[in-house]
């Protein structure tokens, strides 16, 4: 819906999915937005456009890849395209750091007379806490601006909070792109309930030689109106993005955005679970799934759940390494696991009959690193 973010609020929003590589099982998700908005480049008159964008994301427990792109129909009768494509794969989680690898690769044409591609890949390590975190990371590649080729080179650090249902996150980056330099010093705050979303990023280019400065700030409201439809508001100004070719400007648009349900459990799922780009969010449907633990011999911890009327009943969890685990039916009707699990704070969700996954009444609902929710339990 957007005439072109740079690349800080790319990576800024993907780090708080990504910063620990949280999924339950592969999945794949898709949404598309059609909107209406009003774009000021920086240097030209203001111009209404019309926009379609399309988005896929496939994820596991080792990486993701997502892509997106986004087609603007100018009033003046010109039109502008984007596409960028991600791809990250992750190291096995340790209990305190993970490794990631990221490329990604773009292009855009603006106002039909502008053309514009990249391809980077970044290095970051990742350290992680049960709701801190921080990272450093390194990026290298190429851009063309419709000529040769220009090098790029950055690093970035950056550091993440959650509580409850809060994310935040900061990140400095200098990034070389040819003979131009610059810094940004960017935050991304995240707060969602129920069926509202809202996010806003803020930042300043600073020390930069070619690149522009200067503050810049965006803001986006999503509200879940069904199962599978929101709304999105969004608006604000971005800076100069000379890795992806984008023009600083400034906009305000409106979109009405449609979303697939997962496809690996599209025909199975059950149609009352609501979901949140394209996972079931939990609500009603976590009461019917009850978790008890109980600690067994020989260091081994017993998980029961209690489902009603349940033919299959998985659970997924930070000590399966987010591997579905089939649990087994008791006489008394219950469903349980007997594993060893290491002591301390864990995450977990569970699946019933094969439908979304659900965070289990019995522990603590939070928000995970993907947008959709967890249990956390502790094991004394």
């Amino acid at each position: 819906m957007t005439p072109g973010k740079p690349a800080w609020v790319v990576l800024a929003g993907a780090a708080c999915s990504l910063v620990s590589a949280r999924a339950p099982a592969a999945q794949t998700t898709g949404t598309v937005d059609l909107g209406v908005s009003t774009v000021r480049y920086d240097g030209f008159l203001a111009s209404g456009a019309a926009s379609l964008t399309p988005a896929v994301r496939w994820e596991s427990p080792r990486g993701l890849v997502s892509a997106r792109g986004t087609y603007l129909r100018f009033e003046s009768g010109h039109r502008s395209l984007q596409g960028l494509v991600i791809g990250s794969i992750f190291t096995p989680a340790t209990s305190h750091w993970r490794g990631e690898l990221t490329a990604s690769t773009g292009a855009s044409s603006y106002a039909d007379f502008a053309s514009f591609w990249h391809a980077i890949a970044e290095a970051r390590v990742h350290l992680l806490g049960e709701d801190r975190g921080a990272w450093i990371g390194g990026t290298a590649g190429r851009t063309s601006y419709g000529g040769p080729a220009r090098p790029i080179a950055a690093a970035a650090v950056g550091a993440w909070a959650r509580r409850g249902e809060l994310t935040l996150l900061g990140s400095a980056n200098r990034t070389f792109v040819g003979d131009t330099a610059y810094t940004d010093l960017a935050s991304t705050v995240r707060w969602r309930r129920g069926p509202l979303e809202l996010e806003a990023d803020i930042g300043a280019r600073v020390w930069s030689d070619g690149g522009g400065r200067g503050v810049y700030g965006e803001a986006n409201a999503t509200v879940t109106l069904g199962e599978r439809t929101a709304l999105v508001v969004a608006g604000g100004r971005y800076p100069t993005d000379p890795i992806r070719g984008s023009i600083a400007g400034r906009y305000l648009g409106v979109a009405f955005r449609i979303r697939r349900a997962p496809l690996r459990s599209l025909a199975t799922r059950d149609p009352r679970a609501p979901l949140v780009d394209g996972r079931a969010s939990g609500g009603s449907a976590s009461s019917a799934a009850q978790l008890e633990i109980k600690p067994d011999t020989g260091g081994v911890t017993r998980l029961i759940v209690h489902a009603p009327g349940a033919t299959l009943v998985e659970l997924a969890g930070d000590f399966t390494d987010w591997q579905p685990i089939a649990l087994s039916r008791a006489p008394d009707g219950s469903w349980e696991a007997a594993l060893r699990i290491a002591s301390g704070v864990h995450r977990m969700d569970v699946r019933i009959d094969g439908a979304g996954w659900i965070v289990p009444t019995g522990t603590t609902r939070v928000v995970d690193d993907f947008d959709g929710e967890v249990g956390i339990f502790a094991i004394p």
